[in-house]
């Protein structure tokens, strides 16, 4: 264990400050896209992940929003990179 270490120490020595901030940016990358494997929808944004849409005028009467298809929620950007979010 402790030559690990030294291994992971003598690299990070190495490492110039662009090194650094690619390395750092890839991590936050597939922090990204796991975070679309685990949670892939949010909010709509038109109906604010309430389905319906209530009229102005007569305020009883509703219709589905149409930009999600009366769900509340829709697919994040990127989400589609995964298999099971192709359709």
């Amino acid at each position: 264990m402790p030559f690990l270490l030294t291994t992971v120490a003598s690299v990070a020595a190495d490492l110039s400050g662009s090194g650094i901030v690619v390395i750092v940016g890839l991590g936050m990358l597939v922090a990204w896209a796991v975070s679309l494997l685990l949670h892939p929808y949010t909010a709509c944004g038109s109906c604010k992940g309430t389905p319906r849409s209530y009229g102005s005028i007569a305020t009883r009467s509703f219709r589905l929003c149409p930009s999600c298809s009366g769900t509340g929620r829709r697919l994040r950007l990127g989400a589609r990179i995964w298999p099971q979010n192709r359709a």
